[in-house]
């Protein structure tokens, strides 16, 4: 456990040293866009592919893109429900940070580090059912909820901001691959293994870089109790997966941990589209990130006893 312990408070260290080091002003200007850059399009896509190069195919993991979506709906109904009443920019507040999970980027390095390939496979299946909400899904139900605010709903950009998304591609790249059984050549096997195994440097320093807490001090309790509800709700989940769903023991595992985690990166951007404060869903994002981080790295302790 106590190996376990040390490697989880080192991605914690990583998250830490980014955020502390922008603060400095260390970080030239476009140096946080190049590490995102490098974190999604080479390293994230390498660690997924890695990990389905012994997949195995097994017809309960593609429940799990149903899953991801099934979630997201029901977290966007929790939205819609505790912000009944309230006004509009706390209703996108609820809407578009309730659902939404942020899994490439901050999930799956943990996964990848502690329940390995198999781990891996399991979160991409549930990350690609999860992805049709947060690249828009989620945003085209607050709209027709709420009303259009400064931007309009298009089916077009929905399907273009997916299949834009280089992590997404993989997803559905790797996926084809296993289910047609064709193999990755040695060679090209051997350069995405190495570059898989800076996914978790590369994800937590990227994560360290975007935190950002600076905000309007009347948001503060909106938020809070915003945030209280989702990870209330997202731990009657856990429990509901754990203790009742028939999955065997290691996706168990996995969907424990990722129903905690953080908002969509690309929330604040659907919040402009909707005509909402960004700078609070900015906040509620940095602040979830900060909460997710503590209770992953209980849960990673926890099943790697």
């Amino acid at each position: 456990m106590i190996n376990v312990l040390c490697k989880a408070l080192s991605f914690l260290a990583i998250i830490i040293l980014g955020y502390c080091l922008k603060k400095r002003g260390i970080f030239k200007d476009g140096f946080r866009e190049a590490v995102t850059f490098i974190a999604l399009n080479l390293t994230l896509p390498a660690a997924i592919l890695s990990s389905f190069v012994s997949f195995q195919k097994d017809n309960s993991l593609f429940a799990l893109m149903l899953m991801g979506l099934l979630v997201n709906f029901f977290m966007l109904f929790v939205g819609f429900i505790f912000s009944a009443g309230k006004e509009r920019n706390v209703k996108v507040l609820y809407m578009l940070n309730c659902p939404g999970y942020n899994i490439g980027s901050f999930c799956m390095p943990f996964i990848q580090g502690f329940l390995g390939a198999q781990g891996v496979v399991a979160t991409c299946m549930f990350d690609t059912g999860n992805a049709l909400m947060t690249c828009g899904g989620s945003y085209a139900v607050a709209s027709a909820c709420l009303g259009s605010g400064s931007g309009k709903f298009s089916f077009g950009d929905f399907i273009k901001k997916m299949f834009c998304s280089v992590p997404f591609d993989t997803y559905i790249i790797a996926i084809l691959l296993a289910v047609f059984n064709i193999k990755v050549p040695e060679a090209l096997g051997n350069f995405i293994s190495t570059t898989a195994s800076a996914n978790g440097f590369m994800a937590m320093l990227m994560l360290g870089l975007s935190l950002d807490f600076n905000i309007d001090k009347k948001y503060y309790g909106e938020i809070s109790r915003m945030l209280f509800i989702k990870y209330l709700i997202s731990a009657a989940l856990a429990g509901l997966i754990y203790f009742v769903l028939p999955f065997d023991t290691m996706i168990k595992h996995v969907l424990t941990i990722v129903v905690f985690s953080p908002t969509s990166a690309l929330v604040p951007a659907f919040t402009e589209k909707l005509g909402a404060n960004t700078e609070a869903s900015a906040f509620a994002g940095s602040v979830s990130i900060v909460i997710s981080i503590i209770i992953m790295v209980a849960l990673v302790t926890i099943v790697n006893p």
